[in-house]
């Protein structure tokens, strides 16, 4: 790679046949890349699900699996603040705007604060999971991510600081521990949407102990399509949405992962669109 990007970005870019770049970002699928305090370690905790709308429907599969690791009972509450067609640059727009007002606001209001109006009785978040994109950012009017090419340091900066803005966003309201995945496999959208994940690498390079690796869904999702994605070839499916569920569990249990667990996932059977008209009318406070 050229351009004076990070030695360790350099480490991790990949040749992805048809794809023509890319690069994984942090260690192993599910890695941390540091020691951490462990997730799952059955103190009763909640945690904030920041995404956009690919994510509708796996985060209820994964609360599923949460209260299957727990013995059957809510110790891990997943608050899920995703808002459809919302990547970063929405998220850390200026607060008087309408694209934060719609997301971060909405968030803040709907999970944060001892007047959140949907987290019930489950205790304030510190834990958030970003599953994210660099689509329309720094700006909301960009159409594609910063990161053009794989030896682009010029975009992948712009990209790791704004993925810092939105960890910092967060840190500022008592979210102490931040796992990051990023966009899914997207048709059409290449080599940008792949690229996302050299921002991610050089954020992680900076070494901040609270931001994390999240899982690589852009592999495991590129491998999978398009059966694992809808007629449109760019939004997931149920098993799409498997995908994600099993790839976040496996990171927050890393090793005490149960396979049991995994299993029953995908023996069990799911309307992903219910699901999402569910998350959508509980979101607008409809029941």
């Amino acid at each position: 790679m050229t351009h004076g990007a990070p030695a360790r970005i350099v480490a991790l870019v990949c040749a992805v046949v048809g794809v023509g770049g890319c690069a994984v970002a942090g260690g192993a699928d599910g890695e941390a890349g540091s020691a951490v305090d462990p997730i799952l370690d059955g103190v009763e905790k909640s945690i904030v699900l920041v995404g956009y709308s690919t994510s509708y429907a796996w985060p209820g599969m994964l609360q599923e699996m949460l209260d299957e690791h727990s013995g059957g009972t809510r110790v891990y509450h997943l608050l899920n603040a995703v808002i459809g067609g919302s990547p970063v640059g929405r998220w850390i727009a200026a607060p008087e705007s309408e694209d934060y007002r719609e997301t971060y606001g909405a968030m803040s209001r709907d999970f944060f604060g001892p007047e959140a109006r949907l987290r019930g009785t489950a205790p304030a978040p510190t834990i958030a999971l970003l599953q994210q994109s660099l689509q329309r950012t720094p700006t909301p009017a960009t159409r594609l991510g910063p990161v053009t090419a794989a030896d682009d340091a010029v975009g992948i900066e712009v990209g790791a600081d704004a993925l810092e803005k939105l960890v910092m966003q967060l840190r500022d309201d008592g979210i102490e521990q931040v796992y990051i995945a990023m966009h899914i496999y997207k048709e059409g959208y290449e080599p940008e949407v792949g690229n996302e994940r050299l921002a991610l690498a050089a954020l992680l390079d900076r070494g901040s102990d609270f931001i994390l690796s999240g899982p690589d869904m852009w592999s495991r999702t590129y491998r999978e399509h398009p059966e694992a994605f809808t007629e449109d070839r760019l939004h997931p499916n149920e098993r799409g949405a498997k995908i994600m569920a099993e790839a976040w569990y496996r990171t927050l249990a890393g090793g005490k992962a149960r396979q049991d667990i995994i299993d029953a996932l995908h023996e069990r059977t799911y309307d992903v669109d219910a699901m999402m008209n569910a998350y959508l009318a509980w979101r607008r406070d409809e029941g």
